[in-house]
Protein backbone atom coordinates (compact mmCIF):
# COMPACT_ATOMS: atom_id res chain seq x y z
CA UNK A 1 0.00 0.00 0.00
CA UNK A 2 1.21 3.78 -0.94
CA UNK A 3 1.05 6.35 1.92
CA UNK A 4 -2.18 12.04 1.30
CA UNK A 5 -3.57 14.14 3.59
CA UNK A 6 -5.11 17.19 2.43
CA UNK A 7 -3.48 18.91 -0.50
CA UNK A 8 -1.28 21.34 1.62
CA UNK A 9 -0.70 18.48 3.89
CA UNK A 10 0.25 16.02 1.81
CA UNK A 11 3.55 18.41 0.32
CA UNK A 12 4.46 19.18 4.06
CA UNK A 13 4.48 15.88 4.75
CA UNK A 14 6.28 14.66 2.37
CA UNK A 15 8.98 17.50 3.39
CA UNK A 16 9.23 16.14 7.16
CA UNK A 17 8.42 12.35 6.51
CA UNK A 18 10.97 12.25 4.09
CA UNK A 19 -7.00 20.94 -15.94
CA UNK A 20 -5.26 23.63 -18.17
CA UNK A 21 -7.66 22.79 -20.73
CA UNK A 22 -12.08 24.21 -20.51
CA UNK A 23 -14.86 22.14 -20.67
CA UNK A 24 -16.49 22.46 -23.75
CA UNK A 25 -20.20 21.24 -22.56
CA UNK A 26 -21.45 20.04 -19.20
CA UNK A 27 -24.20 18.24 -18.27
CA UNK A 28 -26.81 19.88 -15.44
CA UNK A 29 -26.46 17.10 -13.03
CA UNK A 30 -24.23 14.79 -11.67
CA UNK A 31 -24.03 11.66 -14.32
CA UNK A 32 -23.96 8.22 -13.65
CA UNK A 33 -20.40 7.91 -12.72
CA UNK A 34 -20.94 8.02 -9.44
CA UNK A 35 -22.95 4.59 -9.86
CA UNK A 36 -21.48 1.32 -8.34
CA UNK A 37 -19.37 -0.60 -10.85
CA UNK A 38 -21.33 -3.25 -13.11
CA UNK A 39 -18.27 -6.47 -12.82
CA UNK A 40 -17.31 -4.46 -9.16
CA UNK A 41 -21.01 -3.59 -7.96
CA UNK A 42 -19.62 -2.77 -4.39
CA UNK A 43 -17.22 0.31 -5.62
CA UNK A 44 -18.30 3.46 -5.68
CA UNK A 45 -17.56 7.52 -4.50
CA UNK A 46 -17.05 7.79 -1.34
CA UNK A 47 -16.56 4.68 -0.28
CA UNK A 48 -13.64 3.96 2.03
CA UNK A 49 -11.73 1.17 2.76
CA UNK A 50 -9.55 0.61 5.95
CA UNK A 51 -6.62 -1.58 6.38
CA UNK A 52 -3.67 -1.97 8.61
CA UNK A 53 -0.02 -1.32 7.99
CA UNK A 54 3.05 -3.27 9.47
CA UNK A 55 6.95 -2.65 8.02
CA UNK A 56 9.83 -3.67 9.75
CA UNK A 57 13.71 -3.63 9.22
CA UNK A 58 15.00 -7.54 10.21
CA UNK A 59 18.86 -7.77 10.30
CA UNK A 60 20.86 -8.25 7.20
CA UNK A 61 20.92 -11.75 6.23
CA UNK A 62 21.48 -11.84 2.65
CA UNK A 63 17.85 -13.03 1.73
CA UNK A 64 14.36 -12.01 1.46
CA UNK A 65 11.40 -13.59 3.54
CA UNK A 66 8.24 -15.07 2.11
CA UNK A 67 4.47 -15.66 3.61
CA UNK A 68 3.40 -18.95 4.64
CA UNK A 69 -0.62 -19.77 4.78
CA UNK A 70 -1.13 -18.09 7.94
CA UNK A 71 0.59 -15.13 6.89
CA UNK A 72 3.94 -15.17 8.87
CA UNK A 73 7.22 -14.55 7.18
CA UNK A 74 9.76 -17.49 6.53
CA UNK A 75 13.61 -16.38 5.54
CA UNK A 76 13.82 -17.63 2.37
CA UNK A 77 17.57 -19.09 3.18
CA UNK A 78 17.23 -20.68 6.28
CA UNK A 79 13.29 -21.27 7.61
CA UNK A 80 13.52 -18.76 10.28
CA UNK A 81 10.44 -17.66 10.56
CA UNK A 82 9.47 -13.90 11.44
CA UNK A 83 5.45 -14.02 12.70
CA UNK A 84 2.82 -11.34 12.66
CA UNK A 85 3.24 -10.59 16.30
CA UNK A 86 7.20 -9.65 15.96
CA UNK A 87 8.43 -6.29 17.11
CA UNK A 88 11.39 -4.87 16.79
CA UNK A 89 13.25 -1.29 17.17
CA UNK A 90 12.76 -0.46 13.68
CA UNK A 91 9.01 -1.71 13.03
CA UNK A 92 6.19 0.57 13.52
CA UNK A 93 2.10 0.02 12.78
CA UNK A 94 -0.91 2.08 11.67
CA UNK A 95 -3.59 2.12 9.69
CA UNK A 96 -4.32 3.40 5.52
CA UNK A 97 -7.78 4.51 4.39
CA UNK A 98 -8.19 4.56 0.45
CA UNK A 99 -10.87 6.76 -0.50
CA UNK A 100 -12.63 6.64 -3.62
CA UNK A 101 -13.38 10.18 -4.55
CA UNK A 102 -13.74 9.62 -8.19
CA UNK A 103 -14.34 7.17 -10.46
CA UNK A 104 -14.84 8.43 -14.20
CA UNK A 105 -15.01 5.95 -17.84
CA UNK A 106 -12.14 3.98 -17.18
CA UNK A 107 -10.08 5.86 -14.28
CA UNK A 108 -10.62 5.84 -10.94
CA UNK A 109 -8.96 9.09 -8.40
CA UNK A 110 -7.84 7.56 -5.51
CA UNK A 111 -6.96 9.59 -1.77
CA UNK A 112 -4.33 7.57 0.68
CA UNK A 113 -4.32 8.78 4.31
CA UNK A 114 -1.95 7.13 6.45
CA UNK A 115 -2.11 7.35 10.54
CA UNK A 116 0.31 5.32 13.01
CA UNK A 117 -0.20 3.51 15.87
CA UNK A 118 1.86 5.51 18.58
CA UNK A 119 0.40 3.45 22.04
CA UNK A 120 4.14 2.84 23.00
CA UNK A 121 4.64 6.62 22.79
CA UNK A 122 1.39 7.15 25.20
CA UNK A 123 -0.62 8.24 22.31
CA UNK A 124 -3.80 6.55 22.08
CA UNK A 125 -5.33 7.84 19.17
CA UNK A 126 -4.17 7.34 15.59
CA UNK A 127 -1.74 9.62 14.59
CA UNK A 128 -2.01 12.27 11.53
CA UNK A 129 1.14 10.90 9.08
CA UNK A 130 1.58 11.35 5.41
CA UNK A 131 -0.70 10.71 2.15
CA UNK A 132 -0.91 10.63 -1.22
CA UNK A 133 -3.21 10.33 -4.21
CA UNK A 134 -3.28 9.07 -7.67
CA UNK A 135 -5.47 8.44 -11.14
CA UNK A 136 -5.53 4.77 -11.40
CA UNK A 137 -7.35 2.03 -13.93
CA UNK A 138 -10.46 1.35 -12.53
CA UNK A 139 -10.29 -2.14 -12.83
CA UNK A 140 -7.22 -2.95 -11.82
CA UNK A 141 -5.69 0.47 -9.81
CA UNK A 142 -2.66 -1.90 -7.98
CA UNK A 143 -2.72 -3.17 -4.69
CA UNK A 144 -6.56 -2.59 -3.30
CA UNK A 145 -8.83 -4.54 -6.29
CA UNK A 146 -8.89 -6.55 -9.36
CA UNK A 147 -11.69 -6.90 -11.64
CA UNK A 148 -13.12 -10.52 -10.93
CA UNK A 149 -13.06 -11.50 -14.23
CA UNK A 150 -8.90 -11.14 -14.46
CA UNK A 151 -8.48 -12.25 -11.32
CA UNK A 152 -10.09 -16.12 -12.96
CA UNK A 153 -8.25 -16.33 -15.14
CA UNK A 154 -4.61 -15.52 -13.94
CA UNK A 155 -2.22 -18.10 -13.91
CA UNK A 156 1.25 -19.36 -12.74
CA UNK A 157 4.01 -18.37 -15.01
CA UNK A 158 7.33 -20.04 -13.74
CA UNK A 159 9.18 -17.71 -16.43
CA UNK A 160 7.71 -14.87 -14.83
CA UNK A 161 8.08 -16.16 -11.32
CA UNK A 162 4.79 -15.58 -10.59
CA UNK A 163 3.10 -17.98 -8.58
CA UNK A 164 -1.20 -18.39 -8.69
CA UNK A 165 -3.08 -19.71 -6.31
CA UNK A 166 -6.35 -20.54 -4.28
CA UNK A 167 -5.97 -20.04 -0.56
CA UNK A 168 -8.77 -19.95 2.66
CA UNK A 169 -7.66 -16.67 3.36
CA UNK A 170 -8.55 -15.19 7.37
CA UNK A 171 -9.65 -11.79 7.35
CA UNK A 172 -10.69 -10.17 9.99
CA UNK A 173 -13.69 -12.38 11.33
CA UNK A 174 -14.59 -13.91 8.16
CA UNK A 175 -12.42 -16.31 6.09
CA UNK A 176 -12.14 -15.67 2.13
CA UNK A 177 -11.58 -17.87 -0.75
CA UNK A 178 -8.47 -15.98 -1.99
CA UNK A 179 -6.93 -16.00 -5.02
CA UNK A 180 -3.03 -15.59 -4.13
CA UNK A 181 -0.53 -14.05 -6.14
CA UNK A 182 2.63 -13.91 -5.35
CA UNK A 183 6.13 -12.52 -7.15
CA UNK A 184 10.08 -13.08 -6.76
CA UNK A 185 11.86 -10.89 -8.52
CA UNK A 186 15.31 -11.45 -7.45
CA UNK A 187 15.85 -10.11 -3.42
CA UNK A 188 12.14 -8.53 -3.58
CA UNK A 189 8.89 -10.72 -2.81
CA UNK A 190 5.35 -9.38 -2.99
CA UNK A 191 2.41 -11.19 -1.94
CA UNK A 192 -1.29 -10.27 -2.57
CA UNK A 193 -4.36 -12.04 -1.82
CA UNK A 194 -7.79 -10.93 -3.19
CA UNK A 195 -11.39 -12.34 -2.80
CA UNK A 196 -12.05 -14.11 -5.41
CA UNK A 197 -16.00 -13.22 -5.51
CA UNK A 198 -15.68 -9.55 -4.98
CA UNK A 199 -11.86 -8.82 -6.27
CA UNK A 200 -11.65 -6.75 -2.95
CA UNK A 201 -7.57 -7.26 -1.62
CA UNK A 202 -7.51 -8.31 1.38
CA UNK A 203 -4.44 -8.71 2.19
CA UNK A 204 -0.79 -7.51 0.77
CA UNK A 205 2.44 -8.26 2.01
CA UNK A 206 5.89 -7.36 0.56
CA UNK A 207 9.96 -8.07 1.64
CA UNK A 208 12.96 -6.34 -0.28
CA UNK A 209 16.71 -6.74 0.69
CA UNK A 210 18.59 -3.58 1.10
CA UNK A 211 22.31 -2.90 0.15
CA UNK A 212 25.15 -4.26 2.13
CA UNK A 213 25.68 -1.55 5.27
CA UNK A 214 28.68 0.04 5.90
CA UNK A 215 28.78 -0.65 9.53
CA UNK A 216 27.95 -4.41 10.95
CA UNK A 217 25.99 -4.56 14.00
CA UNK A 218 24.86 -7.72 16.47
CA UNK A 219 23.12 -10.24 14.82
CA UNK A 220 23.64 -8.75 10.76
CA UNK A 221 26.04 -10.84 8.29
CA UNK A 222 26.43 -8.09 6.40
CA UNK A 223 24.42 -8.87 3.38
CA UNK A 224 21.89 -5.85 3.41
CA UNK A 225 18.75 -5.59 6.35
CA UNK A 226 15.37 -6.64 4.96
CA UNK A 227 12.43 -4.62 5.06
CA UNK A 228 9.12 -6.17 5.55
CA UNK A 229 5.65 -4.35 5.01
CA UNK A 230 2.12 -6.06 5.47
CA UNK A 231 -1.34 -4.60 4.60
CA UNK A 232 -5.16 -6.41 5.52
CA UNK A 233 -8.25 -5.14 5.03
CA UNK A 234 -10.30 -4.76 8.41
CA UNK A 235 -13.23 -2.64 7.36
CA UNK A 236 -15.36 -0.19 4.60
CA UNK A 237 -17.81 2.68 5.32
CA UNK A 238 -19.50 5.29 2.73
CA UNK A 239 -18.38 8.95 3.53
CA UNK A 240 -20.82 12.26 2.92
CA UNK A 241 -20.36 14.73 1.08
CA UNK A 242 -22.51 18.26 1.47
CA UNK A 243 -21.77 18.66 -2.28
CA UNK A 244 -21.89 15.36 -3.45
CA UNK A 245 -24.85 16.13 -6.11
CA UNK A 246 -22.83 19.25 -7.19
CA UNK A 247 -21.51 20.60 -10.25
CA UNK A 248 -17.29 20.82 -9.84
CA UNK A 249 -17.04 24.77 -10.32
CA UNK A 250 -15.40 25.62 -13.48
CA UNK A 251 -12.12 26.70 -13.08
CA UNK A 252 -11.19 23.64 -11.94
CA UNK A 253 -10.67 22.59 -15.74
CA UNK A 254 -9.06 25.99 -16.58
CA UNK A 255 -6.51 26.28 -13.82
CA UNK A 256 -3.22 26.10 -14.62
CA UNK A 257 -1.06 26.31 -11.38
CA UNK A 258 -1.74 27.45 -7.81
CA UNK A 259 1.11 28.55 -5.31
CA UNK A 260 0.89 28.61 -1.43
CA UNK A 261 3.26 29.82 0.50
CA UNK A 262 3.44 29.20 4.63
CA UNK A 263 5.43 28.45 7.62
CA UNK A 264 5.84 26.32 10.77
CA UNK A 265 5.17 26.98 14.29
CA UNK A 266 6.55 24.85 17.32
CA UNK A 267 4.49 23.85 19.84
CA UNK A 268 6.76 21.93 21.78
CA UNK A 269 10.00 22.29 23.37
CA UNK A 270 11.78 23.69 20.36
CA UNK A 271 12.00 27.47 19.28
CA UNK A 272 10.40 28.53 16.33
CA UNK A 273 13.16 29.39 13.81
CA UNK A 274 11.90 31.39 10.84
CA UNK A 275 11.21 29.53 7.63
CA UNK A 276 9.22 29.38 4.28
CA UNK A 277 7.31 26.36 3.20
CA UNK A 278 6.21 26.78 -0.63
CA UNK A 279 3.67 24.62 -2.37
CA UNK A 280 3.52 24.82 -6.60
CA UNK A 281 1.33 23.32 -7.93
CA UNK A 282 0.83 22.73 -12.38
CA UNK A 283 -2.01 20.64 -14.12
CA UNK A 284 -1.71 18.40 -16.00
CA UNK A 285 -4.41 16.48 -16.73
CA UNK A 286 -8.45 16.73 -15.49
CA UNK A 287 -11.88 15.34 -16.31
CA UNK A 288 -15.06 16.01 -16.00
CA UNK A 289 -14.90 16.06 -12.22
CA UNK A 290 -10.67 15.20 -10.80
CA UNK A 291 -7.73 16.72 -11.82
CA UNK A 292 -4.05 16.03 -11.19
CA UNK A 293 -1.40 18.32 -10.48
CA UNK A 294 2.30 17.98 -10.34
CA UNK A 295 3.74 19.13 -7.59
CA UNK A 296 6.67 20.68 -6.31
CA UNK A 297 7.17 21.67 -2.45
CA UNK A 298 10.13 23.63 -0.70
CA UNK A 299 11.23 24.36 2.83
CA UNK A 300 13.74 26.99 3.42
CA UNK A 301 15.17 26.99 7.38
CA UNK A 302 16.85 30.62 8.36
CA UNK A 303 20.44 29.25 9.55
CA UNK A 304 19.99 25.93 8.10
CA UNK A 305 21.21 24.49 4.20
CA UNK A 306 18.49 24.75 1.78
CA UNK A 307 16.47 21.26 1.31
CA UNK A 308 16.21 20.42 -2.09
CA UNK A 309 12.82 20.58 -3.06
CA UNK A 310 10.44 17.69 -3.07
CA UNK A 311 8.56 17.04 -6.28
CA UNK A 312 4.95 14.36 -6.54
CA UNK A 313 1.75 14.25 -8.40
CA UNK A 314 -1.52 14.51 -6.89
CA UNK A 315 -4.95 13.80 -7.43
CA UNK A 316 -8.22 15.63 -6.68
CA UNK A 317 -11.97 14.36 -7.04
CA UNK A 318 -15.27 15.92 -6.68
CA UNK A 319 -16.08 13.35 -3.66
CA UNK A 320 -13.89 14.15 -0.65
CA UNK A 321 -14.08 16.55 2.60
CA UNK A 322 -10.07 17.56 2.20
CA UNK A 323 -10.07 18.31 -1.88
CA UNK A 324 -8.74 21.20 -3.57
CA UNK A 325 -12.05 22.56 -4.05
CA UNK A 326 -15.79 22.24 -2.30
CA UNK A 327 -19.27 23.00 -3.79
CA UNK A 328 -20.04 27.15 -3.67
CA UNK A 329 -23.53 26.15 -3.12
CA UNK A 330 -23.19 23.82 -0.04
CA UNK A 331 -20.16 25.68 1.48
CA UNK A 332 -23.11 28.28 1.37
CA UNK A 333 -25.56 26.20 3.65
CA UNK A 334 -23.05 24.81 5.94
CA UNK A 335 -23.32 26.13 9.57
CA UNK A 336 -20.57 26.36 11.92
CA UNK A 337 -20.30 23.10 14.43
CA UNK A 338 -21.93 21.25 11.75
CA UNK A 339 -20.58 17.34 12.41
CA UNK A 340 -20.03 16.28 8.79
CA UNK A 341 -18.01 12.94 9.04
CA UNK A 342 -16.74 11.04 11.61
CA UNK A 343 -14.41 7.97 11.24
CA UNK A 344 -14.76 4.60 14.10
CA UNK A 345 -11.17 3.58 13.05
CA UNK A 346 -9.09 6.74 13.12
CA UNK A 347 -11.08 8.89 15.52
CA UNK A 348 -11.29 11.42 13.09
CA UNK A 349 -13.83 13.94 13.60
CA UNK A 350 -14.88 16.50 10.69
CA UNK A 351 -17.15 19.65 11.89
CA UNK A 352 -17.24 22.92 10.23
CA UNK A 353 -15.58 25.36 12.76
CA UNK A 354 -15.87 28.50 11.65
CA UNK A 355 -17.93 30.26 8.96
CA UNK A 356 -18.35 33.99 7.76
CA UNK A 357 -19.37 35.86 4.29
CA UNK A 358 -16.23 35.07 2.47
CA UNK A 359 -15.22 31.66 3.66
CA UNK A 360 -15.40 28.35 5.43
CA UNK A 361 -13.49 26.34 7.44
CA UNK A 362 -13.40 22.59 7.60
CA UNK A 363 -11.35 20.62 10.55
CA UNK A 364 -10.96 17.32 11.00
CA UNK A 365 -9.41 16.10 14.34
CA UNK A 366 -9.02 13.84 16.98
CA UNK A 367 -6.82 13.52 20.19
CA UNK A 368 -3.82 13.23 18.12
CA UNK A 369 -3.61 15.52 15.23
CA UNK A 370 -5.46 18.12 13.38
CA UNK A 371 -5.97 19.38 9.95
CA UNK A 372 -8.25 22.99 9.18
CA UNK A 373 -8.98 23.69 5.15
CA UNK A 374 -10.08 26.96 4.21
CA UNK A 375 -12.59 27.26 1.40
CA UNK A 376 -13.39 30.51 -0.39
CA UNK A 377 -17.71 30.67 -0.29
CA UNK A 378 -17.83 32.45 -3.82
CA UNK A 379 -15.63 29.82 -5.41
CA UNK A 380 -15.57 27.07 -3.37
CA UNK A 381 -11.44 26.59 -3.80
CA UNK A 382 -9.01 26.03 -1.20
CA UNK A 383 -7.20 29.00 0.21
CA UNK A 384 -5.44 28.27 3.01
CA UNK A 385 -4.54 25.10 4.58
CA UNK A 386 -3.11 23.98 8.10
CA UNK A 387 -1.34 20.52 10.18
CA UNK A 388 -0.60 19.62 13.35
CA UNK A 389 -0.16 16.42 15.15
CA UNK A 390 1.29 15.30 18.67
CA UNK A 391 4.63 13.75 17.50
CA UNK A 392 6.05 16.68 15.22
CA UNK A 393 4.42 19.18 17.90
CA UNK A 394 4.57 21.75 15.11
CA UNK A 395 2.07 23.51 13.28
CA UNK A 396 2.34 24.24 9.32
CA UNK A 397 0.06 26.51 7.41
CA UNK A 398 0.49 27.62 3.74
CA UNK A 399 -2.18 30.24 2.20
CA UNK A 400 -2.82 30.74 -1.38
CA UNK A 401 -0.50 33.21 -2.97
CA UNK A 402 -1.04 33.24 -6.86
CA UNK A 403 -3.75 31.39 -8.93
CA UNK A 404 -3.03 31.24 -12.68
Amino acid sequence: MHTRFTLLAAALIFFFAVCAISIAARETAVPAADQPVPRLPWLHEGLALTYTWYAAVAPGNGSYYEEDDHGDMILHSTGQRYSRSTQTGTSGSGWTQITVTCIEGDKVVLELSSYANAGSLGKNAPVPQGNSSSVAALMDPGDYWMDPAKLASLHTAPAEHILVSRVAWKAGDNTVDGIRVQVVNGSTYSDHIYDAKTGLCVHVASSSQGAAPKLVGPGDFGRGEATITRNDFISSRDVTFPWAGELTPDWVATIRGLHYRGSITSHGALPTIPNVLTLDLEATAHGRDWAQFSATSTQRTQGAPDIPPSKSELAFGHSELDGLWAGPAALAQLRQGQVLDEDPVTKMRTVVSRVDNSYVVIAASNAAGEIDNQYDKRTGMLIASSFYNVLSMQQRTLKLQVRE
